[in-house]
């Protein structure tokens, strides 16, 4: 026999399992939904943070920008609902990073947090990049000669090359008879260059170079050297005379002075002949001079040296040398007239208003200055920038 289904009952189950069903569903989709929401919130949030702590780190810039010294940070500073904390980073606290600061920022806004790290660097500037450079004009007399070597490879002799002893000027650049130029020859005064018969110029010639700044040396700098000045306890030698009252070196004939690192501050320097101003070994000197140089005849500077531990800056109008002087050193001086006498030689770099060079005379450039570099006063750059989370 055949028992009848209650097709009621089975109508009932079936339906209450379809309402089963549709309540997990909607109950999935408002979960989802919410999750959903959520995310979007803390998405908007997170970015939020973001564009806060990149508002404070840009802020923190412009203050560096402003003033290079600035370190003060900021801490839980208001903005767009939300706050931002900056710290300033250099070499005081780390001292791995040189000359390098790092302005981090974090924002939080809601309990979302974000934070970017800006790198800043001192904007540099390369001033000797010329062997010779004349502002207002540079003059060769005959079988005068530039050329250039490498005293961090070696001697003179095993690496000079009849090229990087580059010359430019502002103004004009002239020569007498059988001059050799060993690089290229530029100035900024269309038709500035004037070549005697049997000169050669071993680069490219142009009278239409772009201008070059070449007062690299405020002021203030020379305030500061004048108080850190190790004048006073980091000479010796015998013949010579330092006056600490008004700042004036002079050396005696067949004198000598050495030395010791450091900064230097001098009024004037004046160099009898066959004096010798030396280096301590492994020293390194930078020396300001408010006056003038003059080096007698025969008498010699860091001899043998490496120019670049051995820079002068100078405020004064000559840079003097008489005959048969040795000089290994880089000197600036804008408002300097520099002037070789017959068969003087300088290995280095000579930066100034105007250079004459007399009979044989010739300036070796060293190839190692033109990774000296200086901070230009008060100029920093972004190197690199990133988000940290």
């Amino acid at each position: 026999m055949y028992q009848k289904v209650n097709e009621k009952g089975s109508a009932l189950l079936i339906t209450l399992c379809l309402m089963g069903m549709l309540t997990l569903v909607a109950l999935t989709a408002v979960k989802n939904s919410n999750t959903d929401m959520e995310l979007s919130f803390n998405s908007e949030n997170s970015e939020r943070a973001f564009y806060i702590a990149e508002a404070g780190a840009k802020r923190a810039v412009s203050e560096i920008y402003g003033s290079s010294t600035w370190r003060a940070g900021y801490n839980d500073i208001g903005f767009s609902g939300g706050t931002y904390t900056v710290q300033v980073i250099d070499s005081t606290s780390e001292p791995a990073l040189d000359d390098t600061v790092i302005v981090s920022a974090v924002g939080e806004l809601n309990n979302a947090t974000a934070e970017v790290e800006i790198m800043l660097t001192p904007v540099y500037e390369y001033p000797f990049s010329y062997a010779l450079f004349g502002d207002k004009g540079v003059s060769f007399d005959q079988t005068t000669c530039t050329d250039s070597y490498n005293s961090d490879s070696g001697s003179y002799a095993t690496t000079v090359l009849s090229d990087y002893g580059s010359v430019g000027s502002n103004g004009t650049i002239s020569t007498s008879k059988l001059v050799s130029i060993g690089g290229d020859a530029q100035t900024a005064t269309p038709g500035g260059i004037t070549l005697g018969a049997g000169t050669t110029v071993s680069g490219d010639t142009t009278t239409t170079a772009d201008s070059v700044k070449i007062d690299f040396v405020p002021d203030a700098e020379f305030a500061w050297a004048q108080t850190n000045s190790t004048a006073s306890t980091g000479l010796s030698g015998f013949g010579y005379t330092y006056n600490s009252g008004t700042k004036s070196l002079v050396l005696n004939t067949n004198s000598q002075v050495t030395l010791s690192s450091g900064v230097y501050y001098f009024s004037s320097i004046s160099a009898g002949q066959y004096s010798q101003i030396n280096l301590a070994a492994g020293a390194k000197v930078t020396v300001y001079v408010t006056g003038d140089i003059i080096f007698n005849q025969g008498s010699t500077f860091n001899a043998g040296g490496a120019p670049k531990d051995a820079i002068i800056y100078s405020q004064g109008s000559k840079l003097q040398f008489d005959q048969s002087n040795k000089f290994y050193g880089a000197f600036i001086g804008s408002n300097a007239t520099v002037q070789y006498d017959q068969t003087t030689e300088v290995y280095g770099s000579i930066i100034a208003s105007y250079v004459k060079l007399d009979k044989n005379a010739c300036l070796h450039y060293d190839r190692d200055l033109a990774s000296v570099r200086r901070i230009v006063k008060g100029e920093t750059q972004i190197v690199a920038w990133r988000e940290v989370f």
